[in-house]
């Protein structure tokens, strides 16, 4: 009896001892492996970062001439609540599938459309909500995608065309 409980152990052992060197090789190839990825720039965070073009690979289309006055959600009935930004896009030159394609006059375009985009985000917002530093940020990256989503309609492989859009002033009430 004494010698078939040491025999259980024993095979006991031999099985823990299997199941943790599977667990460490398994460990291994996730870190090892799976850990180097081909795409260089992913971030710590998983983000993948954007090509910065010099200024020479970016033009700058000004959206109105000059700064124009939105309106914000109204959170009072009786007190008007305004934006005034000057918007300008800031391009690639040249697109990565089409060469040859004139970005300014796609942007063009479609400039009424991309002014609509621009009223129709500040419909949506308050004042409480523009007097925050960071929302500035949020809204040229959100406007950012919807531009380039709005560039990309119809089109089979899809690229960025608006680098960034920049606020040159922003004033609100």
């Amino acid at each position: 009896m004494i010698l078939e409980s040491k025999g259980n152990f024993f095979i006991l052992i031999i099985v823990i001892a299997v199941l943790a060197l599977t667990l460490a090789a398994l460990a291994g190839y996730l870190f090892i492996v799976q850990g180097h990825s081909d795409d260089s720039s992913a971030t710590v965070t998983g983000k993948v970062e954007k090509d910065i073009p010099s200024k020479d690979e970016r033009v700058k289309i000004a959206l109105y001439d000059g700064k124009r006055v939105y309106n914000l959600k109204n959170i009072e009935e009786d007190k008007a609540s305004l934006i005034q930004v000057a918007v300008t896009l800031e391009c690639y030159k040249t697109l990565q599938e089409d060469k040859k394609a004139i970005v300014e006059d796609k942007v063009n375009a479609y400039i009424e459309e991309i002014q609509e985009l621009v009223v129709r985000f500040f419909l949506t917002k308050t004042s409480e909500d523009v007097k925050d530093v960071a929302f500035m940020d949020n809204a040229k990256e959100e406007l950012t995608k919807q531009i380039n989503a709005l560039l990309n309609e119809g089109v089979k492989k899809p690229e960025d065309i608006v680098y960034k859009v920049i606020f040159s002033e922003w004033l609100f009430q």
